[in-house]
């Protein structure tokens, strides 16, 4: 079973390789206007739940899920991705990965967002990069809050410490 989800992971990321997003410009190209566009990171969608994973959302007990496709109702992947299969979306167009439609031409983009509007990218992207940045920083919070403990927590040990051998002195002191 372990081999079965190795390969299938091999052959996934060696797909996305080979396949890539988008064409090279042509020369033709350098007469278009520039355009600034928002640059997003790829994401990964659940193929349990249809959201982003790692994000609060994914796999969340309670959360409705959809008749037609069995993943959470209103996730970027429902009725977008297949059931049980984990898809990456494209940071250029929203669109899964090495798709039909991923980085096609023509497609017609959100005024939001820029990415082909209607893609299970299209304006969740940046929410879940945003939502992991917070996750990442509330991370390092709590990682600076549980060093302030320690350090705390042998300061009270090394005061516990100096006041008994103090005591212990006193006595020593008393009892000649």
């Amino acid at each position: 079973m372990n081999k079965f989800f190795a390969s299938m992971a091999t052959l996934s990321i060696a797909t996305l390789l080979m396949a890539g997003c988008s064409e090279a410009p042509s020369g033709n190209d350098a007469a278009a206007p520039t355009v600034m566009k928002t640059v997003y990171e790829s994401a990964t969608l659940c193929g349990k739940c249809g959201e982003v994973k790692g994000t609060e959302a994914c796999c969340a007990e309670g959360a409705e899920t959809c008749e037609k496709c069995s993943l959470h109702q209103g996730a970027p992947g429902c009725c977008k991705i297949e059931a049980g299969s984990d898809a990456v979306l494209c940071a250029g167009c929203g669109e899964v990965k090495g798709g039909e439609s991923c980085c096609a031409k023509g497609a017609e983009t959100c005024k939001k967002c820029n990415l082909h509007k209607g893609a299970p990218g299209c304006c969740k992207l940046k929410e879940a990069v945003a939502e992991e940045a917070e996750e990442a920083e509330e991370a390092e919070e709590v990682e600076e809050v549980e060093e302030v403990e320690e350090v705390e927590e042998v300061e009270e040990a090394e005061e516990a410490e100096e006041a008994e051998e103090a005591e212990e002195a006193a006595d020593e002191s008393e009892a000649s």
